[in-house]
């Protein structure tokens, strides 16, 4: 039975390139913020560099690793933001490879002394591959015996080793004081990401999220700032749902969270997947994260959870006009 488990998660793993596609996830979402939002591109004074790397459940065979490099810069003197993003990810015993080149624009407005709205919009070039000679059949499986009853998508199928797009997204970051409010709509061209003459579109991902920062400053013993941010986020794309709800406790230069994902609060739709925790330090304009995720669903003996880790960097550049940073978390 151990050895029919692994085989049939090799076979997962091995034909997810024909499922219906879902976008990498970050539980640092806030370190990866062009990847949240193109109406976080430019969301910082001066320049900002950010690598993210996940590692996800690293137990099983196949497993999946994703990498993103990002670079904004605030435009303050026209009210905007440019950034761009590269991503990868890889997954299965086929190396599966998904590739995201991003160029994204921001615009902020303001509306009153206090309360901000930036629209924004990215533009990307999608690629995904595999290697075609690592593809296992049934009947590499199961043997000539079988007798048809049990298939795999790929058998007789004619394929090709590599599909690419354009794809689009748009957004809306509303932030007051403390509090912010976003919604971005992704692949709003829904690329096809079939490897065969079928069509398979990656459906239109919604993403809602926000939060709200309380602030205590320690004025008797020092200047350091001390804060609890309470946040979330509400994904939806084809037929996966996801919401994650967080806490941060921030007290510079220590950082430390947790994480819940889950839809605890939708019963016919609730699906236990993971809690995590994160770490978090600050040095000067450094900022490095490490978060891992504890799998809590049926899979919990299995995955080896997730493991991710976070680099930004922030360039100060002196500018004439004043920009009010978005107060989001730092991860």
């Amino acid at each position: 039975m151990q050895r029919l488990k692994y085989i049939y998660i090799l076979v997962f793993f091995s034909s997810i390139n024909f499922l219906y596609g879902q976008d990498p996830q970050f539980t640092q979402f806030y370190s990866n913020p062009m990847y949240q939002s193109p109406s976080f591109a430019g969301a910082v004074e001066g320049y900002r560099v950010s690598l993210n790397y996940r590692d996800q459940w690293p137990a099983l065979p196949g497993k999946i690793t994703t990498a993103s490099f990002a670079l904004d810069y605030n435009l303050a003197g026209f009210n905007s933001g440019l950034g761009i993003i590269v991503m990868r990810d890889k997954l299965g015993s086929s190396n599966l490879t998904n590739l995201n080149v991003g160029f994204l624009y921001a615009y902020n407005i303001r509306i009153s002394r206090k309360i901000f709205f930036r629209p924004g919009l990215g533009f990307y070039y999608f690629q995904r591959s595999f290697n075609p000679e690592e593809l296992i059949s049934s009947s590499m499986i199961y043997g000539q015996q079988n007798n048809g009853s049990i298939t795999s998508p790929f058998d007789d199928e004619k394929l090709a080793d590599k599909t690419q797009a354009a794809d689009a997204s748009v957004s809306g970051l509303l932030f007051v004081h403390n509090f912010w409010i976003g919604l971005t709509a992704d692949h709003l061209i829904t690329p096809n990401v079939s490897f065969t003459e079928k069509v398979s579109r990656l459906p239109i991902k919604i993403n809602l999220y926000g939060g709200y920062r309380f602030y205590k400053v320690e004025r008797l013993i020092s200047t350091k700032k001390q804060s609890i941010t309470i946040v979330g986020a509400l994904r939806h794309q084809g037929l996966a749902d996801q919401m994650d709800m967080g806490l941060y406790w921030s007290y510079e230069p220590i950082i430390l969270g947790v994480w819940y994902r889950d839809l605890p609060f939708i019963k016919d739709f609730s699906r236990r997947d993971a809690i995590a925790l994160l770490v978090g330090y600050k040095y000067m304009n450094l900022s490095v994260g490490y978060s891992y995720d504890f799998t809590v669903s049926r899979m919990i003996t299995n995955t080896g959870g997730a493991h991710e880790i976070s680099l930004i960097y922030k360039f100060d550049v002196e500018q004439r006009k004043k920009f009010k940073p978005i107060p989001c978390p730092m991860f």
